[in-house]
Order: C-alpha cells, then sequence, then structure tokens
C-alpha cells in the first residue's frame, strides 16, 4: 500500500478550491492506496477541503497528526512562555497566527478571510489552550526570508521554517517530514510519496520514499525532488500508471 501526503495551498488547493481533475484523481488513488494532506494550517482551517475523505491528516507543519476520523496520533506542544516570549517579540514585525487544539477557531493579530479567525492583540487571549505552531506572516518572501535565522537562533528549542512570505514555527526537530515518517509507519505503508511547492515542503520531500513539486516551483526546490509535474493529478496518474 502507498500513502501519498499532498501540501494544501499552492498544491492541492488554488483559490480556495480544489480542481475537480484532482479529486477525481485522489478518489481513483483512493481504491487501493491512501491520500491525506500535509500542511502548515491548523486542523480547524481545512473548509475547502472537507469534501474529500483524507485518509490521514499532517497538521500544524508536522505538529499534529490525525487519522481519518480526524483522532489524534501524535502531538508536539510548544512551551507556553516560549510561545508568549515569540508572540510579544515580533508582534510588531509580522502579522501572528498562533495554531491551537481549539477545532474550531485560530487565533491571529490581523484580518484573514476565513470565518474561523479569532482576532486576539494579547497572547493571553488564546486562554489555556495547547500551542502546536506560530505563524509569522510578513509583507514579502524576502522579509520572511530574513527572519528564519533570526528565529531558529533566538529560539533553539524550536524550529522554524519559511514558507512564502510567512514562517512557520514548531518544537525543534518536528517538521512536515518528521510528521511523515511517523505516519507511514503508523499506517504500515510500503512506500510514502510527497507533494508540495514551497520551502516548507524541503522536509515532507527529504523524508518520502519518492517526491513531487511543480514546474512554477522555485528551481532550488526542483534540485531537491524526483519529478516535476503540472498538478497533483498528473503526480498521481503516473503513480497509478507505474502500478499497473
Amino acid at each position: 500500500m502507498i500513502a501519498f501526503a499532498s501540501d494544501l495551498d499552492g498544491t492541492l488547493v488554488f483559490d480556495k478550491k480544489v480542481k475537480d481533475m484532482d479529486k477525481e484523481a485522489i478518489r481513483m488513488f483512493q481504491k487501493k492506496n491512501m491520500f491525506g494532506v500535509c500542511t502548515g494550517r491548523p486542523i480547524c482551517s481545512l473548509f475547502d477541503v472537507e469534501d474529500i475523505p483524507f485518509d490521514f491528516y499532517i497538521v500544524s507543519s508536522g505538529a499534529l497528526l490525525l487519522d481519518r476520523n480526524k483522532e489524534m496520533i501524535e502531538e508536539h506542544i510548544i512551551d507556553k512562555n516560549l510561545a508568549k516570549d515569540i508572540f510579544n517579540y515580533y508582534m510588531n514585525k509580522a502579522t501572528i497566527i498562533v495554531q491551537t487544539n481549539d477545532l474550531h477557531h485560530f487565533y491571529a493579530t490581523g484580518y484573514y478571510n476565513n470565518p474561523l479567525l479569532t482576532l486576539i492583540n494579547s497572547f493571553e487571549d488564546i486562554g489555556d489552550l495547547k500551542v502546536y505552531s506560530i505563524s509569522l506572516v510578513f509583507d514579502t518572501n524576502k522579509e520572511a526570508a530574513s527572519y528564519v535565522s533570526d528565529v531558529n537562533e533566538r529560539y533553539p528549542l524550536l524550529s522554524g521554517y519559511q514558507n512564502n512570505n510567512s514562517i512557520d514555527i514548531v518544537v525543534q526537530g518536528v517538521s512536515k517530514g518528521t510528521g511523515v515518517k511517523a505516519m507511514k509507519k503508523y499506517l504500515n505503508a510500503n512506500e510514502m510519496l510527497g507533494i508540495g511547492d514551497s520551502y516548507n515542503d524541503l522536509p515532507l520531500f527529504k523524508a518520502s520514499d519518492y517526491s513531487f513539486t511543480f514546474h512554477s516551483s522555485p528551481d532550488s526546490l526542483k534540485e531537491e525532488i524526483n519529478d516535476v509535474v503540472s498538478s497533483v493529478s498528473e503526480a498521481i496518474n503516473k503513480v497509478l500508471q507505474a502500478e499497473s
């Protein structure tokens, strides 16, 4: 059995929609194999893919792993004092998103077009919730890249990954890659495949047995993968053809 882990934004989801051909390819793939998500998003923010019955969920950049019924398999929680320090230090430098174990809300210091968003002005606004991930959202990709080293040097117990114009921060050593490895073991999969489009997908690529990215992806990403495609459906069709 093969398990296929897909990033969401810019990979499977475009303008808050999944292409019909990708949905059909996933359905065909799931007849004999498993298909799931591997995303930096929180579990509460999958509203645009709710009609797809995924077999597994790797969310919050690998900090939370769930089965097909969204029951927890594994979690990695950021220390509250560290999370508060990050919030206070960067609050005037970036928009901050805090991902927690709240299944119905995520929290941010700026507005996003998401019905589950709760605006906060202080870290104390999240109360006693567990913190899985913190994202720092900057105006440009270049600005985000300039802060990655600062985050990792300032907080050695955490890991920050650039995702275009944002930095996703989780417990040190946790990534989409560790999520993929743990999920492969949990599913008892013979092979784990991965597809993504951005820098934070590098751990996903490296942990997968075979990986895909897009023709539109940065050249540095293309050097780290096995195959370049135009869509998730193209990648799936290549896998199914190789199986037959």
